[in-house]
């Protein structure tokens, strides 16, 4: 029987809004069944360079019991780039990452590129996350 831990392990900004546009005030919330993971914080959001390097989060979204065969976890991914100008219009996007977790598994990283938008318009720039499940 193994414990298997999933992370969200980093968030990095691969696409820029536009030429007026600074760094991203990013949030992000995964979600697993009853496991939700909101980084920073709730209320929060923490400043990513556009193009910079990733920024690493290294938190556990939720702990597995694998005892045999595999263990099918379904994530769902919510980026948010907090808009702190007078408009206050976030820009928002989603993706799902699965991970068949199995008792012998070595670390696995999978990764999602999220487009981010705001309600009726286009997109405004791509996030990656990055998910890690492995031996705890």
């Amino acid at each position: 029987m193994s414990k298997i831990r999933v992370d969200l392990e980093s968030v990095q900004v691969t696409e820029g809004q536009g030429i007026g546009e600074g760094d991203f005030e990013l949030r992000v919330q995964v979600a697993e069944g009853g496991n939700i993971l909101i980084w920073p914080s709730l209320n929060g959001s923490t400043k990513v360079d556009k193009g910079g390097a990733a920024q690493s989060i290294n938190r556990a979204i939720a702990t597995y019991t694998v005892a045999s065969g595999t263990l099918s976890k379904k994530f769902t991914i919510d980026v948010t780039e907090v808009d702190k100008g007078t408009l206050g219009q976030d820009d928002q996007g989603q993706s799902t990452l699965t991970f068949d977790l199995t008792p012998t598994m070595t670390p696995s990283t999978k990764s999602a590129i999220i487009s981010l938008k705001r309600p009726d318009m286009s997109y405004q720039g791509k996030v990656k996350v990055n998910l890690t499940a492995q031996q705890a």
